[in-house]
């Protein structure tokens, strides 16, 4: 197999030029490599391989310099998980030394890269496959011998928390998150993600400047991309990341809105003053000039301009980013902000409804097409005329109504038989056993919100994942992390709920136009 060059290893640090820190991780990478093509490299490519081993290098990296980024991720996970690391249980915490090189975060790093490999393919990689161990503990010789000699990189702290940073400091911070969220070891797929997206859009035939376009594209994965480990946004994360240091402390209060219409209404020496039309009540924000390209606003109008772009708030201001689009006010964009509104109201107006004639379940399980348009025409009293859009049932398994008040009614028709209930004549505990953990680990099958709502509710008792230990150890492991399965394959966090009903909503969700 080739070396990993140190050119490589420079395309995840944040200055260009290379010195002894940088050649000793090289080394580091190329002895994990090794580790990794005796292990994977029949199954994976080479270059696939080196990116493993340069990420895990990373990681190592991280923990000698002490930049807090895995320190960060083991807060997160016991606070919404209960545990230092994913998969790992309460006897092994005993044994594991925070601040250090342990078996159990190279066992769970070494599963999320190569579960995210098997990802594009459909493929669920059980964390507790003695390879991982194997592997992770071949590895972990290793590096507990470097941990003793290994350098601190002491350009890299400083870059983050040398100095203080400022209220005017927002290019610096952005410079930081840039760096983050594509070069650090928690976004292993944000570098092909951006290429993946700008292709795409790129064969759409937009007649877009390409150079233009692929900014907006990164600036659109750089502030709401959720790729992330724990489902976070880059921005989410340096807010942990940072709350540690005195001086990073303006970065917990960073906040990135997504790209919405905002009018003009005024302005003064610093700021330009603009209405957000996005909500029924738009509060007034003041975005500093000095973000902004005044020369595309030389023609404005108060009440007439109409600015779409992305805010963001740093140092208790707001900041335009990314690409910015310049109209006058028209009907038709009136009438599109309204049905946006509405959409929203109308969601909470339908799950009370819902609720109500449901007699408090959030879950109605139908026989039959039948029952689903007797239940909403009659007790919600949808009507056809409505312009309800009902998709095609097979009710071979039986059907079942959910609402949620985040993203509406949804008919749900896969893998019903799954669902444990006393209403649900259809369920079947040995197809449960084998399918219902799909509720948990992929997000085309349900919504995510809709998937918490059943585990929630204790309707999944029977998700396991496959293990040589058996059955009843499968099914102890997937509810000890299904939390954790559900965020990680769905790419979303209950604490960070954010529905976006400009976009398509989920397969099978009911929506009156």
């Amino acid at each position: 197999m080739k070396k990993i060059y140190v050119k490589e290893w420079m395309l995840f640090q944040p200055y260009e030029r290379q010195d002894e820190v940088d050649t000793y991780y090289v080394n580091v990478a190329n002895q994990i490599a090794a580790c990794l093509k005796d292990f994977v490299g029949g199954r994976y490519p080479e270059h696939s391989v080196h990116g493993i081993a340069i990420y895990l290098t990373l990681w190592f990296q991280d923990v000698i310099s002490q930049t807090g980024i895995w320190q960060a991720f083991s807060e997160e996970c016991r606070k919404r998980y209960g545990c230092l690391v994913p998969f790992m249980t309460s006897e092994k915490e005993k044994d594991y030394y925070p601040g250090e090189v342990n078996p159990e975060d190279l066992q769970f790093l070494l599963w999320h890269y190569l579960q995210c490999m098997e990802k594009q393919a459909g493929g669920v990689l059980n964390p507790e496959n003695p390879v991982f161990e194997e592997l992770a503990n071949q590895i972990y010789d290793y590096l507990s011998e470097e941990f003793q000699v290994a350098p601190e990189n002491e350009r890299l702290h400083a870059m983050l928390y040398g100095e203080a940073f400022g209220e005017n400091d927002y290019m610096r911070y952005r410079s930081v998150l840039e760096w983050f969220h594509f070069c650090s070891y928690v976004g292993f797929e944000n570098r092909g993600e951006y290429q993946r997206v700008v292709d795409t859009v790129a064969r759409m035939g937009q007649n877009v400047n390409p150079h233009i376009l692929s900014y907006d594209v990164k600036q659109n994965i750089l502030f709401e991309g959720r790729k992330n480990l724990l489902s976070l946004t880059s921005v989410e994360w340096l807010a942990l990341v940072g709350k540690s240091h005195p001086e990073t402390a303006l970065w917990a209060e960073v906040k990135a809105l997504p790209q919405e219409m905002y009018l003009y209404e005024g302005e003064d020496e610093k700021f330009l003053f603009v209405k957000d039309l996005s909500k029924k009540e738009g509060e007034q924000l003041g975005i500093r000039k000095d973000s902004l390209n005044m020369d595309s606003l030389k023609g404005r109008k108060e009440g007439v301009t109409i600015l779409s772009c992305r805010l963001v708030q740093y140092g208790g201001h707001w900041w335009q980013d990314g690409m910015l689009v310049v109209s006058d006010f028209q009907e038709k964009v009136k009438e599109e902000i309204d049905q946006r509104i509405a959409a929203r109201e109308g969601i909470k107006k339908t799950f009370d409804e819902f609720m109500e004639a449901s007699g408090g379940k959030q879950f109605v399980f139908c026989k039959s097409e039948e029952e689903v348009q007797d239940f909403l025409s009659q007790k919600l009293g949808y009507k056809n005329n409505e312009g309800m859009e009902l998709p095609k049932m097979d009710a071979a398994h039986g059907l079942v109504l959910m609402v949620s008040p985040h993203t509406g009614i949804h008919v749900q028709m896969q893998l019903c038989e799954c669902i444990s209930s006393p209403d649900n004549t259809f369920y079947d505990a040995e197809a449960a056993k084998k399918q219902a953990a799909m509720f948990i680990l992929n997000p085309n099958v349900i919504p995510y919100d809709l998937s918490c709502a059943l585990q929630d509710a204790d309707m999944l008792p029977d998700a396991c994942l496959n293990s040589a230990l058996g059955e009843e150890h499968g099914r102890e492991t997937m509810k000890r992390n299904a939390c954790f399965f559900t965020d990680y394959f769905f790419e979303k966090c209950r604490e960070k709920r954010i529905v976006d009903y400009s976009i398509i909503p989920p397969p099978n969700t009911i929506l009156p136009r």
